[in-house]
């Protein structure tokens, strides 16, 4: 009990201590144009974040991930510990879709805001189609762009819905679409409890891209369907390689 508890506090700690020091870094790195180097910070974060909960992490699939060009990412999404999971492994520049709250978090949504990820109230308003048009002109110019197409986190494993964003994102941007998905962060520290559960194994499965040339956003709802069954087939592995297999 006491060893959870000091675990559960060393990586509380640690995450709060390690993301306030790399968000001023990686915006001072952001606003001078070193993109490279935030990328490289972020990956530290990422790593560090990880270990200091006792996370056992594995990705397999990374050579899917095309060298040229920018592309969407589209995961499933369980945990705050998804995106550190991503930074650790997928080298490739890469922004997030993120709901608006976090960016008015001090210091950490100031970074997030000067490396480039783009809010979204998820309102569906002016402001929101804004912002994705912004989205696509920064996909074709300048950064590859990750999407938790479910909208919000799944707390029992179980897959929901896709939401069209993505699809319609990538299709307007005339970019492919590489499907992923995680397995095991929902567990290192689930809903309502109050440990970390040191040594979870987690998985990031990444499939192969999914095109998009020729497509109209009339095919959005189509693709859609497509990238949630891709999603689907690489979390049944992510499942099985993390060890949570939802029932």
């Amino acid at each position: 009990m006491i060893r959870d508890i000091v675990r559960t506090a060393f990586a509380g700690v640690s995450a709060v201590g390690l993301t306030g020091v790399f968000s001023s870094v990686v915006s001072a790195l952001s606003l001078g144009g070193a993109h490279r180097e935030a990328d490289k910070a972020l990956r530290l974060w990422a790593r560090g974040v990880l270990g200091a909960a006792g996370v056992r992490h594995e990705a397999v699939g990374l050579e899917n991930i095309p060298t040229e060009g920018h592309v969407v990412f589209v995961c499933n999404h369980q945990s705050h510990y998804d995106a550190p999971l991503h930074l650790a492994y997928v080298e490739k520049h890469t922004r997030y879709v993120a709901k608006a709250e976090l960016f008015k978090i001090p210091v950490f949504g100031a970074a997030l805001r000067r490396a480039g990820n783009i809010p979204v109230a998820r309102s569906g308003g002016s402001e929101d189609r804004g912002r994705m048009e912004e989205a696509v002109s920064a996909l074709r110019e300048r950064v590859s762009v990750l999407f938790f197409s479910e909208g919000t986190r799944s707390d029992d494993g179980r897959l929901r819905p896709f939401k069209k964003g993505a699809a319609a994102l990538a299709i307007q941007a005339g970019v492919p679409v590489v499907p992923m998905a995680v397995s095991g962060t929902r567990l290192i520290l689930p809903k309502g409890g109050r440990a970390v559960r040191w040594g979870q194994r987690v998985s990031l499965v990444v499939g192969k891209p999914i095109p998009t040339k020729d497509l109209t956003l009339q095919d959005r709802d189509a693709l859609t369907r497509e990238l949630e069954d891709a999603v689907a087939q690489l979390y049944s592995e992510a499942c099985m390689r993390s060890g949570d297999v939802p029932t």
